[in-house]
């Protein structure tokens, strides 16, 4: 050990001795109380980062759930613009950002209606909407776009309520065939 380390020990030791228990005390609860302020901050942290992480889980599990009832109203959205206007449409694969994430529903090259559009994001759009036919695929799902939505805009459920499509006229000249016997 050199002289210059082996000094400034004694020194440290000295001073060590000389410091009262209770300074000794008081700066040792300092020390906790700031390593206990350190794991505090470094838990707060943690928690920030698991709600973070649920809520872009959450979010994640709402674009699934979106595009799951998109998809699912495909082929209702079809018939029943079909039944309505005589016309086939056609719903592209991809939803619209400008229509809030719903799926346009057009008729040759216009737009006749949107396909679940994001209800939260409806009032920055509302008067682009107004003029189109809304596709949902439940009762709740309309109340929540009619509570964002101008009055009086058409919303249709199509998914929850069989009564929304109407079923289609009987081919002319052809009346109810009986159901076969199973018994």
């Amino acid at each position: 050990m050199t002289g210059g380390a082996g000094a400034r020990r004694a020194a440290d030791q000295r001073r060590f001795m000389e410091e009262s228990f209770k300074e000794r005390m008081a700066r040792w609860k300092q020390e906790q109380e700031q390593e206990q302020e350190q794991e505090q901050e470094q838990e707060r942290r943690r928690q920030e980062e698991r709600k973070r992480a649920r809520a872009l889980g959450r979010h994640q599990a709402a674009i699934h759930e979106l595009l799951e009832r998109q998809a699912a109203l495909e082929e209702p959205v079809f018939h029943f613009v079909r039944r309505e206007t005589g016309k086939d449409p056609f719903l592209p694969d991809e939803s619209a950002p400008e229509l809030v994430m719903g799926v346009p529903v057009y008729l040759g090259l216009t737009r006749y209606g949107v396909v679940c559009p994001v209800a939260s994001r409806i009032t920055a759009v509302r008067d682009r909407l107004a003029a189109l036919m809304v596709c949902v695929a439940s009762e709740k799902e309309r109340r929540r776009i009619a509570a964002q939505a101008r009055p009086g805009q058409r919303i249709e459920v199509l998914y929850g309520s069989p009564a929304a499509a109407p079923s289609p006229p009987l081919p002319t000249g052809q009346g109810i065939l009986p159901l076969p016997d199973v018994s």
